[in-house]
């Protein structure tokens, strides 16, 4: 299981150096489980350059079958420590993050602990945190620039500007972004980077949805800003040399209620922490 939880977490992080700090081991730890494994397989999981770590077509094959046979290890050994757990948990999930993770938590819990009753939304980090002030929501896994109380940090993943590989970079003219709505740290982020280094953009698109967000990028019209780690495939990181100013890291967190959880409420965020990779679950009392 090791092997495989290695290899899930370099292909989610992206980075050797963040998939160790996940497992709580050194980098050279998970360099020589990924080696073992790739000699097992006898093919490479991952392409590898100076700064990029990309899944090779093995890796890309394998990963989903990796994240199935952990999950399901992970709740057994949740199933059996817990018992029955039941009740209503409301988590909030901030759409920039909800996928593919969303579906493997609702598969998991759905399937392990049917007694709990899982609502969740999908919004913009800020409305989810308010949502979390008023105790409509439970738990939020959620996007800010700094880590909230009653919280616990995911990932600091670094902000990247983003395209598709067909746009065609004209500092003749402002860059075109397409943004989240007011309240999102990413566009916080954004707009404060290219108003600091003076470069002018306009915002050619502004939206709720990261469905429509990820539509305008695929035209090669516009840009747009994402964590490192979670940029589709069909997507490029526009390097550098393309101009645009640096942007800082992001915090993805789960935070709670602050009156505190109920048994199915912990079992969720036991799950989630689990699904995440980040070490060993939190105790669900009797």
């Amino acid at each position: 299981m090791r092997l495989l939880r290695s290899f899930v977490s370099v292909a989610t992080e992206r980075n050797f150096s963040r998939a160790a700090e996940r497992l709580n081991c050194s980098q050279a730890t998970v360099s020589l489980r990924i080696k073992s494994l790739e000699d097992i397989l006898g093919r490479p999981l991952f392409n590898r350059s100076y700064h990029l770590v990309e899944l090779s077509a093995a890796g890309k094959e394998l990963l989903p079958q990796a994240q199935l046979i952990l999950d399901h290890h992970d709740a057994l050994i949740d199933k059996m420590r817990s018992g029955n757990v039941a009740g209503t948990v409301n988590l909030g999930i901030a759409e920039d993050y909800g996928e593919p993770f969303l579906s493997r938590l609702m598969r998991v819990v759905d399937s392990s602990f049917p007694g709990i009753e899982l609502n969740v939304t999908c919004q913009m980090s800020i409305r989810l945190q308010k949502l979390l002030e008023t105790r409509k929501l439970d738990l939020a896994i959620v996007t800010l620039p700094n880590q909230k109380s009653h919280s616990t940090l995911l990932s600091q993943p670094k902000l990247v500007w983003v395209s598709s590989g067909d746009y065609v970079v004209d500092r003749k003219k402002p860059w075109p972004m397409a943004f989240y709505a007011e309240g999102c740290a990413f566009r916080a982020a954004a707009v404060a980077a290219l108003k600091e280094h003076g470069h002018a953009y306009r915002e050619v698109l502004t939206t709720a949805s990261g469905e429509v967000i990820k539509s305008a990028i695929s035209s090669g019209t516009a840009i747009t800003v994402m964590a490192e780690g979670t940029v589709p495939a069909n997507f490029s990181i526009l390097p550098a040399k393309a101009g645009l100013p640096d942007l800082p890291h992001s915090c993805i967190q789960l935070v709670e209620r602050e009156d505190g959880l109920s048994r199915a409420a912990l079992q969720v965020k036991n799950s989630i922490m689990k699904l995440l990779g980040r070490g060993e679950a939190i105790a669900v009392a009797n």
